[in-house]
Formats: C-alpha cells, sequence, structure tokens
C-alpha cells in the first residue's frame, strides 16, 4: 500500500492527500484511535513500529512515516482453527475475578436498535445474526471453572437466545417500555458457566414499531467487537434479504490469536520494556483518587452504578472540536484534559491517574475479532495551574500517546509490578475512568429495508467510582457520566457534569493559564449565593447595650439564678454598674483589658457586664492551669485589672491591681456606661497556637451582636431559662451569657466545678432549663448515663467536636419535640459560623453536617489559591462577616495570616478557618477534617469518624472514639478506644472492622476504658487514650492450637504459591505479599474444597488473606 491508501484507510476517502508532506496526523483529522489503527496496518505489513506518540506529535505525516521501507505489500494471515477450551486473557482474568468477588451486572453492556423506518425482517434478522454467532468463537464462549483455574469452553454450536416481547400499549409508550426493558435486561446478570454471555430481545409494537435489545457480557464483547457485531448482522443481513449468501467466507479470528499475540510480547521482552516505562512515568502519582463523598467506601466493592447523560450542546461542541484543531490536539486529548480539570478542582489532586481503555488489536488480524481484547491504562495527568492550556493539553495528548505505546503490558501485570496495594473497597491504580466510544459502535445504520438508531443503554453497574464516557460527537458532543452509587448521589454526578462542562468551555474561551479556570457552573455558583443568603442587618450597638434595653422593658424578670440566689434586670444591671465604677477607680479605661478569675456564678456574671459597662474588654482566664501557661497568657492579656476569687502567685506578681467582686448585699450603682460603640472590643479568648504560646482572640462587640440579636439558629427570649456552664475562657460562654440576658429569657448558673452526668441531668431538670449547650463529649456522657436528663429541654446545641450521631438519634426518640443542632464554629468567628438543627430521629442518616451559616455570615470553601470551589469539591473553609474577629492581640503576624483579604473570588475580609469541608448535595457544609493535620496513612486518606461509625454501632460497644497517634506518615496507626457494652475482645472489633472496611481503615492499636476521657472543656482527652493504647488481642482461636493450626494451613499457601520463598510464611503472612495473586487464591479455595471438603467464599478469604484467617475461615465454614 502507498503513504496516499494508508492514510485514506484510516481517515477516509475525503482526506486531502496533498498535505501529507506539511500536515500532522492530527492536523489531517487524525485521533488516537485512528493512530492506533494506522500503526498497527504499518506494523503488520512492513513489520515496522510507529509510536503512536509520534503520530499524534506536531511532525507532518510524511515525516513520521519516512523511515518505512517501501509502503507496499501483503500481509500475512493466520487461519484461525477449531477451538474447544483454551486460556483466558489477562482482560478476561480480571474480569472473572471481580465478578466472583462482586457479582451483579457490573460488566454487562446494553445496547438498544431502534427501527426508524422500514422494516426488519425477524426471519431473516435470526438468520443474520445466527450466522454471525457460528462464525465468532467468542459468542459461543462458556467459563467453567477446572482444578482451580478458569477455562473458556467455546461450544461447537449455540443458538442464539433471541426472545420476543410485544408492547400491547399505545404508540406513545412504546419508546419507555423499550427503555423499560432495555434497564431489566441490563440488570439481569449472566452465569457465565451455563451459556455464551449474549442475549437479544425482539421488541414489537403497534403500527408496526421494532426494537432489538442487545445485552452482552464484557468477557465476550468490548466497544470495537459491539462495531464489528453490528457491521457483521446487518451485512449479512442486507445479502440475505437479497438472496445472496453471507459475504464473510473466511473464518473470523479467535481467542487463541489475542492470548498468542500477548505470550509473544511477554516472551520478547516487550512486557519488560514497557513495565520499566510505567515505573518511571507513574512514580510519584497518588495511586488512589478519592472523590469526595458524604458517606466512606464500602469494605467491598460494591457493583452497583447510574448514569446522568452530558451534552455540550452544538455551539460548545463546535468551539471545543475548534479549539482543540486549532491547538493541534485531539478531541479526546482536549476533553480528557477538561475532566482532569474538573477532577483537580474537586478533590484537591494536582496528579492523577485516569484509566483509558485500549482496544488491543495491534494486527490487522486482531482488528476483526469480536471478542474482549481490550486493555485499561493509566494516563497521568499533572494539573499545574501555572501552566499555560495550551501546553496543558498537549502535554495530556503526549501521556496519552505514550500510554498508548505501553499499552500491551495487561493491567494486572502493571498493578502487581508496581506494587499497588490492592484493595476490595477500589478497582486498583485507578478510580476513575474516561472513554470516546463514537467511533466504535455506528450511531445510525441503513440497511435494505429500512434505517435504524442505535443507543447505548446501561447495565446498572460501575467499574470504576466514576467515569466519563463520550458515545456521540455529531452534531453534539454527548456523554454518560457513570457513577458507583455506593459512593455517589445522582446530585453529585449531575453538580461534576455540570462543572465538566463549564471546564470544557473555560479551556476552549482563550484563557492563557490554568490558574484562571474556575469551573463552577453559573448553576452551581447560584448554590453558593443560596448557602450565603443570611441577614446582614444588626443594630450598631453592644452587648451591654442590649442588656440594658431589656432591662427597661422587662426589669423585673429574673436574668440569672445561682442555687437559691437570683437577680432581677434591674438588679443585674445596678450591681453591673456598680462593679464599673469600681473598676473606673482603679484606672480601668475604655479598651482596657481586664482578667475574670471566678467561678460560675452571679459574682463572674456582674464582672462581665460590668467591665463592658465600662467600656472594656474582659478576658477569662483558669487560675487552675500550670503558672506557665497562665504566665503566657497574662503577658499577652497585658491586664490593667483583675476579677478573680483567689490571688495566685502569678498574678501577684505582675502587679496587676485586683478589685472587689460581687458578692450578696452588693449595693447599686447608677454611673452611665460608655457610649455604645460595636467596633470596641468585648473580649479577648485564649485559643492554642501552634508554637505552643497561646492566641488572644479579640472579639469586637459587633461579633457578639451578631450571634445574640434575633438569632435564629436558637429561640431565645423571655420564659426560655438557658444553662450556664462553660468556662469562660471557652468561647461557649459567649452565648450562654449575652444569648439570655440580651434577649431576655433567665439564666440557670450550674454550680462551680466539674459536672458528672447524673448530676447535670438532675440540675436540668430541677431547674426546668429549656436551651442548653453541651460539648459533644459531655452529650454523649449525659446521653449514656442520665438519659432523661433531656426531658424539659426544647433545644440542645452540641458541638466543639464531632457530635454523635447515634446519640442525637436516640435522644430525639426518646425525646419527641427537642431540636438539636450541630453548632460549628472557631473562635475567630465569635462561636458559631453554620448550625444545622434536626427534629426527629429519622432525620439522623449518618454524620450530621455542620450546617449552613448563621446570620451575619458568609461562608466559602476555597482551595490552596485562596479561588472558590464548585459545591462538591474538598477544599478549606473560610468565613466571613459581622462575626469576625479583629485578629491577635500582640501577634500582627499571626493576624495577617490567618485574616485578611486572600480571595481574588471573594472581595469580604476572610478568616480561614483550617477546616476541610465540602458544600454536599443539600447545600450545607459537611466537616471532613483538619487541613494542618489530615490523617493519611499509606496513600490513603482516613475520615476517622467513617470508622468509629461503624465502630460504635457494633451493639458490644457502648461507646467509642477513633484517632491516629502522633509520628511522622510512616509510623502513624489508628487508635480505637472502646467502652464496652458487653463482653468482647479487641481483636473481634477489629475482625468486625476488617469485614466492613478497607484494611487501611481498620485500627492497629485499641483501648478499652470504662468511659471516654475529655478535658475540662469537654473534649475528648486524647493524650489518655493513647498513653493506655496496645495492638488488638490474637484472634480467639489461634492461641488454642496455634502450631498445628499454622502448620495445616501454611501447607496449604504452599501448594498455591510453590515459587514462594522457603520459609515465607506464618500465621499472619499476607498471601498477596508473596507472590499470590487472584488466581492462586482460586487455586487455594479449590484446594482446601478438596482434601477438607470445605467451601471458603472467595471475598471472605480476600478480606482476610492470611493463614490464621485461612483457618478460622474453615472453622466458621464447617461449623455451619
Amino acid at each position: 500500500m502507498s503513504l496516499d491508501e494508508y492514510a485514506v484507510a484510516v481517515l477516509g476517502p475525503d482526506t486531502d492527500v496533498t498535505g501529507f508532506a506539511t500536515h500532522s496526523f492530527v492536523a489531517l483529522g487524525g485521533d488516537s484511535l485512528r493512530a492506533m489503527r494506522l500503526a498497527a496496518l504499518v506494523q503488520q505489513q512492513h513489520g515496522v513500529r510507529i509510536p503512536v506518540a509520534d503520530l499524534l506529535s506536531a511532525k507532518p505525516l510524511a515525516d513520521v512515516l519516512s523511515g518505512v521501507p517501501g509502503l507496499s505489500g501483503t500481509p500475512d494471515r493466520d487461519t484461525p482453527g477449531t477451538e474447544s477450551t483454551g486460556t483466558l486473557s489477562a482482560t478476561q482474568r480480571g474480569m472473572w475475578m471481580t465478578e466472583k468477588v462482586v457479582g451483579g451486572s457490573t460488566y454487562n453492556l446494553v445496547f438498544t436498535i431502534h427501527v426508524d423506518s422500514g422494516h426488519l425482517d425477524r426471519h431473516v434478522f435470526d438468520r443474520a445474526v445466527a450466522g454471525t454467532v457460528a462464525r465468532h468463537a467468542g459468542l459461543r464462549t462458556v467459563f467453567r471453572e477446572h482444578d482451580g483455574d478458569v477455562m473458556p469452553v467455546v461450544l461447537s454450536h449455540h443458538t442464539p437466545d433471541i426472545t420476543d416481547a410485544e408492547h400491547t400499549g399505545d404508540a406513545a409508550g412504546f419508546e419507555e417500555a423499550v427503555r423499560a426493558i432495555a434497564a431489566d435486561n441490563g440488570r439481569k446478570p449472566f452465569d457465565l458457566s451455563a451459556a455464551p454471555p449474549f442475549r437479544l430481545v425482539r421488541v414489537t409494537g403497534p403500527a408496526g414499531r421494532q426494537a432489538i435489545v442487545l445485552t452482552g457480557h464484557h468477557m465476550v464483547l468490548d466497544g470495537w467487537a459491539i462495531g464489528l457485531l453490528f457491521t457483521e448482522i446487518f451485512t449479512n443481513y442486507d445479502a440475505f434479504v437479497a438472496g445472496q449468501p453471507s459475504p464473510y467466507t473466511e473464518p473470523a479470528p479467535t481467542m487463541r490469536a489475542l492470548v498468542a499475540r500477548q505470550e509473544t510480547l511477554r516472551d520478547n521482552g516487550e512486557w519488560d520494556r514497557q513495565a520499566e516505562f510505567w515505573l518511571k512515568h507513574l512514580d510519584g502519582v497518588p495511586t488512589v483518587l478519592e472523590l469526595p463523598a458524604d458517606r466512606p467506601r464500602p469494605a467491598i466493592q460494591d457493583p452497583r452504578g447510574e448514569r446522568v447523560t452530558l451534552d455540550l450542546g452544538p455551539d460548545m461542541s463546535a468551539l471545543v472540536k475548534d479549539r482543540a484543531r486549532e491547538l493541534g490536539v485531539t478531541r479526546f486529548a482536549f476533553l480528557l484534559g477538561a475532566y482532569a480539570l474538573t477532577l483537580s478542582r474537586w478533590t484537591g489532586a494536582r496528579r492523577m491517574l485516569v484509566g483509558v481503555s485500549l482496544y488491543g488489536r495491534d494486527t490487522t488480524e486482531l482488528a476483526e475479532l469480536i471478542a474482549v481484547a481490550g486493555n485499561l491504562v493509566a494516563v497521568r495527568v499533572d494539573v499545574d495551574d501555572d501552566q499555560p492550556v495550551t501546553e496543558f493539553l498537549r502535554a495530556v495528548q503526549d501521556s496519552v500517546a505514550r500510554s498508548i505505546d505501553a499499552g500491551a503490558l495487561p493491567f494486572d501485570e502493571v498493578v502487581t509490578r508496581l506494587g499497588v496495594e490492592r484493595s476490595l473497597g477500589a478497582h486498583p491504580l485507578v478510580q476513575v475512568c474516561f472513554g470516546m466510544h463514537d467511533q466504535l459502535v455506528p450511531q445510525g445504520i441503513q440497511t435494505s429495508t429500512g434505517h435504524l438508531t442505535v443507543e447505548e443503554g446501561h447495565g446498572g453497574g460501575a467499574q470504576f467510582d466514576l467515569s466519563l464516557l463520550f458515545g456521540q460527537s455529531e452534531p453534539t458532543l454527548a456523554a454518560q457520566v457513570e457513577y458507583a452509587t455506593s459512593v455517589w448521589s445522582k446530585a453529585d454526578a449531575e453538580g461534576f457534569a455540570a462543572d465538566f462542562a463549564t471546564a470544557a468551555a473555560e479551556l476552549a474561551d482563550g484563557n492563557p493559564v490554568l490558574e484562571q479556570l474556575r469551573c463552577v457552573s453559573p448553576a452551581r455558583r447560584a448554590v453558593l449565593a443560596t448557602l450565603n443568603a443570611t441577614r446582614q442587618d444588626f443594630p450598631a450597638t453592644t452587648l451591654d447595650e442590649l442588656v440594658r434595653e431589656v432591662a427597661r422593658r422587662t426589669p423585673d424578670v429574673v436574668a440569672v439564678r445561682e442555687g437559691d440566689i437570683e437577680l432581677t434586670y434591674t438588679e443585674l444591671c445596678g450591681a453591673a454598674a456598680e462593679q464599673a465604677r469600681i473598676l473606673r477607680e482603679a484606672g480601668v479605661r475604655p479598651g482596657d483589658r481586664v482578667l475574670v478569675g471566678l467561678d460560675r456564678s452571679i459574682a463572674e456574671t456582674v464582672a462581665v457586664l460590668g467591665i463592658a459597662w465600662a467600656g472594656a474588654a474582659y478576658v477569662g482566664v483558669d487560675l487552675a492551669v500550670p503558672s506557665a501557661h497562665t504566665e503566657k497568657i497574662l503577658a499577652k492579656a497585658d491586664a490593667r485589672a483583675a476579677l478573680v476569687s483567689a490571688v495566685p502567685d502569678v498574678l501577684a506578681s505582675q502587679g496587676v491591681p485586683v478589685c472587689a467582686t460581687w458578692e450578696p448585699g452588693w449595693p447599686s450603682a447608677d454611673v452611665p456606661a460608655e457610649p455604645a460603640d460595636p467596633a470596641r472590643i468585648a473580649y479577648v479568648a485564649f485559643t492554642s497556637g501552634s508554637t505552643g504560646v497561646p492566641k488572644g482572640v479579640a472579639v469586637p462587640h459587633r461579633a457578639g451582636v451578631r450571634l445574640v440579636h434575633d438569632a435564629d439558629f436558637v429561640t431565645l427570649g423571655p420564659g426560655e431559662r438557658v444553662l450556664r456552664l462553660s468556662p469562660l475562657a471557652f468561647d461557649a460562654s459567649t452565648l450562654e451569657i449575652w444569648g439570655p440576658l440580651a434577649s431576655g429569657a433567665t439564666m440557670e448558673i450550674y454550680p462551680a466545678g466539674i459536672p458528672a452526668p447524673s448530676e447535670l441531668g438532675a440540675f436540668l431538670l430541677q431547674r426546668g432549663v429549656t436551651v442548653a449547650w453541651l460539648t459533644a463529649g459531655l452529650f454523649r456522657l449525659v446521653e449514656e448515663f442520665a438519659p432523661d436528663s433531656f426531658a424539659g429541654l426544647r433545644q440542645l446545641i452540641s458541638g466543639g467536636d464531632v457530635v454523635p450521631h447515634d446519640h442525637v438519634a436516640r435522644v430525639l426518640d426518646r425525646h419527641p419535640g427537642i431540636v438539636i443542632s450541630n453548632g460549628y464554629g472557631p473562635t475567630e468567628n465569635t462561636t458559631f459560623t453554620a448550625t444545622h438543627s434536626v427534629t426527629a430521629a429519622h432525620d439522623v442518616d449518618g454524620p450530621l453536617p455542620i450546617g449552613t451559616p448563621i446570620p451575619g455570615t458568609t461562608v466559602y470553601v476555597l482551595d490552596e489559591r485562596h479561588r472558590l470551589l464548585p459545591p462538591g469539591a474538598v477544599g478549606e473553609l473560610y468565613a466571613a462577616g459581622a462575626g469576625l474577629a479583629d485578629g491577635y492581640i500582640g501577634d500582627a503576624t499571626e493576624t495577617e495570616r490567618s485574616f485578611g483579604h486572600f480571595s481574588p473570588d471573594v472581595p469580604e475580609r476572610l478568616y480561614r478557618t483550617g477546616d476541610l469541608v465540602r458544600i454536599d448535595t443539600q447545600g450545607r457544609l459537611r466537616f471532613l477534617g483538619r487541613r494542618d493535620s489530615q490523617v493519611k496513612l499509606r496513600g490513603y486518606r482516613v475520615e476517622l469518624s467513617a470508622i468509629n461509625d461503624v465502630l460504635s454501632a457494633d451493639p458490644r460497644v457502648a461507646d467509642s472514639v477513633v484517632l491516629v497517634s502522633d509520628g511522622d506518615s510512616a509510623d502513624k496507626r489508628l487508635i480505637a478506644a472502646v467502652v464496652p457494652a458487653a463482653s468482647v475482645r479487641t481483636d473481634e472489633l477489629r475482625d468486625m472492622l476488617a469485614g466492613q472496611l478497607p484494611v487501611y481503615m481498620v485500627p492497629t492499636l485499641w483501648a478499652v476504658v470504662d468511659r471516654i476521657p475529655v478535658t475540662g472543656n469537654g473534649k475528648v482527652d486524647r493524650r489518655a487514650l493513647v498513653a493506655v493504647a496496645a495492638p488488638a488481642g490474637q484472634r480467639p482461636h489461634v492461641p488454642e492450637q496455634p502450631e498445628q493450626d499454622f502448620t495445616s494451613m501454611s501447607v496449604f499457601f504452599t501448594k498455591a504459591l510453590p515459587d514462594a520463598p522457603e520459609g515465607a510464611f506464618t500465621a499472619e503472612t499476607d498471601f498477596f505479599t508473596v507472590g499470590g495473586n487472584s488466581m492462586g487464591a482460586l487455586r487455594l479455595i479449590r484446594l482446601v474444597k478438596d482434601e477438607l471438603g470445605v467451601t471458603v467464599r472467595l471475598r471472605d478469604f480476600l478480606l482476610s488473606p492470611t493463614p490464621a484467617g485461612l483457618h478460622q475461615l474453615i472453622e466458621k465454614a464447617a461449623a455451619v
């Protein structure tokens, strides 16, 4: 063949052959698929390997092919023989194992052929299908296990499975009926050992309507084969209609040819060469891409999936095609680049692997093979936001081309040689996939008796977490977004599809660099706007002025009660005025800071209000903490005076004057308050600093007013009784003090000291408390030890840590009518940034969101460059609005780092929380962990709350918490602390988790405690738990006969792995770390069955692939 003939054969008859000398293959209309075809033709005819990367480069086509000697010749072709049994290809082995483990219809392919005009003769069609099945061994193949292996068996004869279905309704319902039949057939699993996995349903309806639903298993068909199948069936059909014999007279190629080709490449060193490429190409790229989701990945991959449709429309499609042509890249590379960019924005990943299916037919013989010949390759995409768009897309194209050139090495072999850790919970190496199938399956077929339209359906499965599959390019670019329903919801997939379309538009719109691309669709920006549509109008006043206004309206209402002592609002204001007078006499002036170190009491309340009355700011201090810590606070606070119950040495040495505080019989003064200035600092709250030096957060009155004035997250006012419990140094006290006093409610002060759950519960009931704030840890304890304590509450707010949702559900179930809110917020944004309320147990279906912003607050999820991220994406939460603190006193550097106008997309002054969040499909914030303490183990991002959710659901566990040990990434280990509800061993709990979660999410250290310890602030005492953690015990049965059990089990391991090093096995040796693979596991299970008569399920062994684990499985199976 000449160069012209090659090009025309691949590019089409309208190709301008005069442009070969000056135009690249891509410029002439080529793409990666056509490049693969041309490379295969040249290699078959001339024995010369042309890299696909060269064909997709900017070189003129004539230059790329200049080294091919003599563009002419006749290809050699082997005549395939008759098959009865054979060997699985590498791709088929992987599919077989997935079927064994997860089952379902993951690999079902579904297509519907609609008869648009004319008529399809049923008898001629059946004959055409039968002729095609008779010619292609793959369509007559079943798969049977034998001696621990799987053998493809080709039946000598097979009558195609064609059934008829009739729609008896009206014509309008015919299409819906066809879709229902296609969906049902797609979800119906095949028995691969019983009959060839290929069936058709012929659907007829009124007025001669016809459609054909074809369902085939991926074990015998791939995208390329589907196109060949349709072509051959309808070519035969036309021939038979015309009274002619089938034009397909030559024997069809078989899987034997593919397996032989793979063996040749393995034996001639090509596999080794390609393995070297993959080791270098994928070096440093994470092998796990975690999609942001509201729920954890299941322990065993769930095969179920759904699809949503994406259509770029005619205008955008044309723009994308033109832009790709202008940049000299294929549509495939352009759209893959948009896909990777969208994934990067959603996940934060800057390097990722995207699965791309190749069609595995690199010879002209295999190009005619109707079977599964494809191979999956992991295409590396690096997203560097400083990179020009043109450079990025060309790099994507180059990565695709190089991956294609190394695409003969089976995917499973790549995984093995890279040493990628396998998990039953996710696809190894790649969890997202991209494809363009528009050139493989014809969208329309013209027969001699009518015109047909081909529509791809869905088998109800998902091989990957997410796949973007383009099945149409004309007139518009249209795709299916396929997602695993165990990971994502339909709303997630629809949001991703919208953002992908925006990414494609922004790439095509001439933006010079990736940094400028946001990938947030207009509709999704509207979600962000709705989230932040909070009230922003607040009175320009101070907290103390709000209290005085209440006193003027309701002077005789009880404002505060401590034991048997109570003060009305008039009495409270009079006492506060006296406190202000004393402070002024001590030299306190507006803007000064005053230390408050008092127990919870009326004296403390009077002190706080009196300090505000004098125009100063209060600083809550805990004088019970070590003096070194207090010294640091005092040095930062630079207080003008102190109101304390006792004078510690450290305070005396500072020379800070100590003023008198309220006591019964205290006089009432009538001194004016300082003029209301909302910008004046109300209080300073000290938080722990990363360097060990406390940070003093300066909170203005404006921020406090925003929290308590007409709050919508809690109902406060006359008749409500509000619990006063938190230490003054803890910012929840802001709500407990100013919430009731600024609204006319009554503050009920809990006695000094750390509360016991039963005592606190009794106090709530005796005092008729209606509104309470409890830290997550304290709420947990009260619910467990005094569950009736909440009987009188109307509203309960909890937070400060992850609120246990199972406890929330139990309280709501036990006490109908109560409202429970999850309150989230850093001190720097005045107590609460966002809240989420629930009123019924059935509304609690998992971890509670942190909700939506409270009035006066806006929130933004930004990436590391402070760019706005789309809803659903994982990023850092930034807060804005009236609740922001002024900064940190005496620390301009830290203030500048944490507060400022950071974002080019957000004009407001922001506070960076350091918390990782995402906006879920209902427009609520979900907390995912700390950015600066994100837990990563062996490359996996681990959400501790997800582990604890499973652990705490076990009836043997009364309470639990999961944390991570200190150390660098290599030394970090997961620690689970449990309060047992019944006798239970930690190794039993470990095994329970191993059955429900991926291995990397199973804790290795355990602590059994009487109760989860908490600090004085009510948070989990992490240090106390780390100190008592120890490895889980051995399996209960192993110590009984350890030597005998180990020896008997290791015999099976040795037989299944004869090449394993001598002495490789211990009781806990992982089968896969000493050379085991999926087929070896099947052999081992067969050995157990033959020698012991016990059936062990493959999926169970894969969860615990050790001699000790196998022994346990055998004991369980034998006991049934």
